[in-house]
């Protein structure tokens, strides 16, 4: 059995509560899908907001497609495997995902361009795409192969091209994620505001920010997940590098206009942003969860989950027995799930 436990612990390392003990976790670990379900690299996993019975979704790199479980780790766990029939550009390769507005999420592909071919087409035409979560939308509509140019391309419901070889995605606001920029090394910021509806192409009102002086560094098959907290800290698991920054997206300022493949309302370069290292030493840093003011990263080289207060204390730690963890996320319960990529499974560990 498996036991993790957390203090509530001040700057100086000194319990808050006068020395109580705090069980975050008191239980095994339960494997609770796996290949058998369609997992194939399983890199990231999250809860879809406001439903009930959960519904856990998971996206896999290997087939450029989804795996969904409602409820999930109980008798009455339903397994639902969905590709769409675009999803070898809308999803290739994919990396990460995060719920946004109500009935949409967003994945980030470790991708330079699986799509385009000839001469002519650019080697690094991939970025962030939208999704509906509606089942009856999501790889039902726009199925079929295009024969025309009006017809839709899938149920992808917006995509956006400024970030090849991309390794994490996070929800900020409305219709706007961050991303880690795997190609271009930094973080960019994407507002799709308006989404051109399932299968269409039009992006010419989107909006999009290059913050090209947060340096980071990408490690080939190895996501590189993001969480940002409400004070507006994004949490950045740079695995290259061995660290968790984290950037102050309250500050930096727009300083030019970049260099953008769609034709965008907005193409922008920002500079002056507040970065720090919120926490160092790990191989290779790989997931990043925020949950009662404990900040969670796992360690893709070595399967360890390493727990830290806001202030960069850690905590805690605890083994895993992932062969290779990445992306994690918290239940309805309580519960910590992660993916194991490289292990082709979901993993709970109870609360």
């Amino acid at each position: 059995m498996m036991v993790l436990w957390l203090l509530a612990c001040d700057a100086k390392g000194d319990s808050a509560d006068g020395g109580r003990a705090v069980p975050l976790f008191d239980g095994p670990e339960t494997t609770i899908g796996g290949a058998a379900d369609g997992l194939a690299n399983p890199r990231d996993l999250q809860f879809e907001p406001g439903v009930d019975p959960p519904r856990l979704w998971t996206v896999n790199q290997a087939t450029d497609s989804t795996v969904i479980y409602d409820s999930p780790g109980t008798a009455e766990q339903v397994v639902t495997s969905l590709r769409d029939h675009f999803a070898g550009h809308f999803m290739a390769d994919v990396s990460s995902l995060a719920f946004g507005q109500p009935g949409t999420f967003a994945t980030c592909q470790e991708s330079q361009d699986d799509w385009n071919e000839g001469p002519q087409a650019p080697d690094n035409f991939m970025g962030p795409t939208l999704w509906p979560s509606d089942l009856d939308v999501y790889a039902v509509v726009g199925q079929e192969d295009k024969e025309s140019a009006d017809d839709p391309e899938g149920s992808h419901l917006d995509m956006l091209h400024e970030s090849p070889l991309c390794m994490g995605i996070e929800w900020a606001a409305d219709n706007q994620y961050w991303a880690f920029d795997g190609y271009h090394s930094d973080i960019g910021f994407y507002d799709f505001v308006d989404d051109h509806g399932a299968g269409g192409s039009n992006h010419a009102d989107g909006r999009f920010r290059r913050y090209e002086d947060v340096v980071v560094t990408r490690v080939a098959g190895v996501p590189s997940h993001l969480a940002l907290d409400a004070d507006g800290w994004l949490y950045i698991a740079d695995t290259g590098t061995g660290r968790v920054l984290r950037m102050d997206t309250g500050t930096g300022e727009v300083t030019g206009d970049g260099d953008c493949y769609d034709r965008l309302a907005e193409c922008s370069i920002v500079a002056g942003a507040t970065v720090e290292t919120f926490a160092e030493g790990f191989d290779e840093p790989s997931g990043v969860e925020l949950h009662d003011g404990v900040v969670y990263v796992s360690d893709h080289a070595t399967g360890e989950i390493v727990a830290f207060d806001a202030d960069g204390v850690e905590l805690d730690r605890v083994t895993t027995s992932a062969a290779g963890i990445m992306g994690m996320t918290f239940g309805p319960d309580g519960a910590l799930w992660y993916a194991d990529g490289d292990g082709d499974a979901i993993v709970e560990i109870g609360p």
